[in-house]
């Protein structure tokens, strides 16, 4: 409730100064205008002074109009209030004055507050047109009382004197509010006024420093040695913020810290101190990039024991930039606790850092322009000694030199040397380009050279043959660098003549192919070893390679070299029995030995042959892969004769399971003649039967022949098989016989993937689950389980467990034959146990059975799980 009248007495403000005086003068006026309203209209309801409610209407109106006239102020419309309130009020007195008393009546006195109002709020142009209408009204009553036309009444003493004091209060309150405002309004001119004398004063004082600043500038510009440079910059900061305490750091050129390069006062004493980033006031400068300004540096939380104890007051530091990067930093202080640094002092210092930062780059681009230049001269001096090397180098006799044009090879200059290299004259060659003289088989080559020359700028180490009038030609090695004459880039060539030398060498290459074809062409290690096992020399084989590099077992003996964790002692006495029983008798002896590796064993075989009575040569050959031929031959003979044996078995048992149902049908075909003549057509069809079911198990028979003999012989794509999904899938094939005798079937979770041939191992799984269900017997509570039982070796073993009739130990090794089925009775034809194994060994895995008669049966069978395994 107080927040509510609180914004209802409250004036609003505007951005417009003037608006907001006038509506805060207007808001304050209406308030005291309703107030004594107000309590005009209750003194007249108690007393009843007068005859008619004119008088209370009018002031009710008056009262509205105030109200409104608010709000209008509170909606930003003042200009329109004002002009609301002028008229209104003129209006509705005008009214009352007309209605009332005329002349006499006070509302015509009112005509004072309006016209007041009018020219506080309104131009000149409506404050005089009020001003008119006022005057004009009391001229009006006037005439009108004169002539009769009006009755005079004279109100009662307490009724006047009560209205006239309504109208003494509001034009008191008008004058007051008048007063009141043209007294601020006097005050803040004059606040103005003093805020002009202290801006004038300080741009006074502005232009002072920048007077300072521009003698300064001139100052650094003159300087352009470093040092003197440094110097009058610590004298004018000094002077600037009149004190003789000035450091100056710069950064060292590798930037890993701040180094004192001139101090004043104070700082004398720490010519070449070394400040790092974030330590005290200068460190913090640096690792900011900002003025830092303390007016006490003791009670400051970055201060140093060792700044404290120079007894510093107010302190200020202000980095040197160059490129917005820090160079330095600028460093004044004050030892009087009562000096304080102002924030014009501090922009002044900032300016004058600003003009120091560029003066510093400006000395040290002298000093290096002056280091440069003393550089060129060295270098002009060093040129003109290597003109003279090169002078001596150029007239060489023993390197031919010459020197063309880039861009068409023109020949410029050469040496003696290269005439006589290349049996050319100067007259022949000087002014013309290696083109004309037919130096390169094609333009383009030339064009080729000039590229790669261009991009590499030198070309070393080529040969280059020169043509020799009818003999033989020249050969030579040539280099090129590219070098400038007279601003024209030209290739300065030179040719070291290699024509004896090549011929030395293609003879040395003839024999070295000589002899690396012989060495090519035996597949043997040789090793010369000596009487006592000492190994002298050594040659390689383009096939094997020793074990150890030969510089580590040349001079050693045979004993010493060979590691006795690696070969057996039998070994190494194998090879000196031979090596002695060689030098001995003078005829070859041979034996073979075994290499351990990680991968597969290798197997060499090592020939001794004598050199003399004290020498002889090992020829070490590999021989792993005779050694393999060797044991693949033994492997397949071996499942060779397994395969046989499998066919013998397979041919006996497939004969003898195929002759029952052809006996069968042989039989029964017989009984067909006879129902045929006696007319027993009921028996006649249930022959008929007898030979249909007899050829339907013959038929099953051979498809399940045929498919056992399709295993490994028609396979699917191998890939890599979630097996769970897999065992998933095969129990939605098997949910008939599953779902008939309600057995609950159990997948171990996180089953590993598998790699194999997915629709042979789906016959697995379909073969092994469906004995579990046709032997589950009479189990009330039937259960299949699937899953995993550890690994062997690199293959995960899974297994498939069921709680039925179990197998008896002693029929176990014959359940995976062919047509072995424990209970003749019933269905299939004893083939599936024998498909799963055959399934499973095609995949590298093995399978097994644990089980006991009457407590249910677990098949065991190892998988791969990739294609490594």
């Amino acid at each position: 409730m107080l927040n509510v009248l609180r914004r209802l007495f409250t004036p609003p403000i505007f951005e417009n100064e003037e608006e907001t005086r006038i509506s805060q003068f207007l808001i304050t006026f209406s308030w005291i205008a309703i107030t004594v309203l107000v309590l005009m209209i209750l003194s007249r309801a108690v007393l009843w002074t007068d005859a008619t409610f004119v008088p209370l209407i009018t002031f009710g109106v008056i009262i509205l109009l105030l109200l409104f006239m608010q709000y209008l102020i509170r909606r930003g419309q003042v200009y329109k209030a004002g002009m609301l309130v002028v008229f209104g009020l003129w209006g509705t007195l005008t009214y009352l004055a007309w209605r009332a008393d005329g002349l006499r009546d006070l509302a015509v006195i009112a005509y004072f507050i309006i016209i007041i109002l009018s020219s506080l709020l309104l131009e000149r142009r409506f404050a005089l047109t009020v001003t008119s209408l006022s005057i004009a009204s009391i001229w009006v009553f006037a005439i009108l009382e004169e002539q009769g036309a009006r009755v005079l009444h004279v109100d009662q003493p307490i009724s006047y004197a009560r209205d006239l004091t309504g109208i003494t209060i509001l034009i008191a309150s008008l004058i007051y509010l008048l007063v009141t405002g043209w007294s601020r309004t006097l005050q803040s001119a004059k606040n103005e006024l003093q805020e002009r004398l202290r801006i004038e004063e300080k741009l006074k004082k502005q232009a002072e420093y920048l007077t300072a600043l521009h003698e300064i500038t001139l100052g650094l510009v003159n300087r352009l040695e470093l040092t003197p440079l440094l110097e009058f910059i610590l004298s004018q900061a000094g002077m600037l913020l009149n004190t003789p305490h000035v450091g100056l750091d710069l950064l060292l050129p590798d930037k890993s810290a701040l180094k004192q390069e001139l101090g004043y006062g104070i700082f004398e004493g720490y010519d070449g101190v070394v400040t790092f980033k974030g330590v005290g006031l200068t460190g913090q400068v640096w690792e900011r990039g900002e003025t830092i300004v303390t007016q006490d540096y003791n009670t400051w939380n970055g201060a140093t024991q060792e700044a404290l104890a120079s007894g510093f007051g107010a302190v200020i530091g202000v980095p040197l930039k160059s490129s917005n990067v820090v160079i330095g930093t600028l460093i004044i202080a004050y030892t009087e606790k009562q000096t304080k640094i102002t924030f014009e002092q501090t922009s002044l210092l900032e300016r004058f850092a600003a003009l120091a930062s560029i003066a510093i780059d400006n000395a040290r681009l002298y000093e290096a322009a002056q280091k440069e230049i003393g550089e060129r001269i060295s270098a002009e001096v060093a040129l003109r000694a290597s003109e003279d090397k090169f002078k001596k180098v150029f007239n060489n006799n023993n390197i031919a030199i010459s020197i063309v044009t880039l861009e068409d090879g023109t020949f410029i200059e050469a040496n003696n040397a290269f005439w006589e290299l290349s049996s050319l004259t100067p007259q022949e060659v000087i002014g013309r380009t290696s083109v004309e003289l037919n130096m390169w088989d094609d333009p383009q080559g030339r064009k080729e050279f000039v590229q790669r020359l261009l991009e590499k700028r030198s070309l070393q180490n080529i040969i280059v043959e020169f043509a020799n009038k009818g003999q033989p030609n020249k050969s030579s090695v040539a280099f090129y660098e590219l070098i400038y004459i007279e601003d024209q880039l030209c290739i300065l060539s030179m040719f070291y003549d290699i024509t004896e030398q090549k011929k030395m060498q293609d003879a040395l290459k003839i024999s070295e192919a000589r002899t690396r074809a012989i060495l090519a062409s035996i597949p043997d290690m040789l090793f010369e070893v000596s009487k006592d096992g000492t190994l002298l020399d050594f040659m390689a084989s383009s096939d094997l390679a020793p074990v150890i590099p030969p510089q580590q077992f040349i001079g050693k003996n045979i004993k010493e070299i060979v590691p006795p964790h690696i070969f057996e002692q039998t070994l190494i006495e194998q090879a000196l029995f031979a090596l002695e029983r060689t030098l001995e008798t003078g005829q070859l002896h041979a034996f073979e030995y075994e290499f351990p590796s990680e991968n597969e064993p290798q197997f060499f075989e090592a020939r001794v042959s004598a050199i003399s009575t004290e020498s002889a040569i090992i020829m070490v050959r590999d021989i792993s892969q005779r050694k393999w031929i060797e044991t693949e031959r033994e492997k397949l003979i071996h499942e060779l004769e397994e395969t046989n044996e499998e066919l013998e078995r397979f041919t006996y048992t497939v004969s003898h399971d195929l002759k029952s149902p052809l006996i069968t049908i042989k039989g029964f075909l017989g009984f067909l003649e006879q129902d045929a003549a006696s007319g027993n057509v009921v028996r006649l069809k249930s022959d008929i039967k007898r030979i249909a079911d007899a050829t339907d198990k013959m038929q099953t028979l051979l498809n399940d022949l045929l498919e056992l003999s399709r295993i490994g012989r028609l396979t699917n794509p191998y890939q890599q098989i979630n097996f769970e999904s897999l065992v998933r899938e095969v129990i939605e094939l098997l949910y008939g016989r599953l779902h008939e005798k309600e057995i609950q079937v159990h997948i171990q979770k996180d089953l590993p993937p598998v790699y194999g041939d997915r629709q042979r191992l789906s016959e697995v799984l379909q073969n092994l689950l469906d004995n579990a269900a046709k032997f589950m017997g009479t189990q009330p509570k039937p259960r299949i389980e699937i899953g995993q039982n550890g690994y062997e070796g690199d293959k995960a073993v899974f297994f498939v467990k069921d709680n039925g009739l179990g197998i008896d130990p002693a029929h176990q090794d014959r359940i995976f034959g062919l047509f072995n089925k424990l209970d003749a009775k019933t269905d299939g034809t004893g083939i599936g146990l024998a498909l799963v194994k055959r399934i499973i060994e095609i995949h590298g895995g093995r399978i097994w059975v644990e089980s006991e008669a009457g407590r249910g049966a677990a098949f065991f069978f190892t998988l791969p799980s990739g294609p490594e395994s």
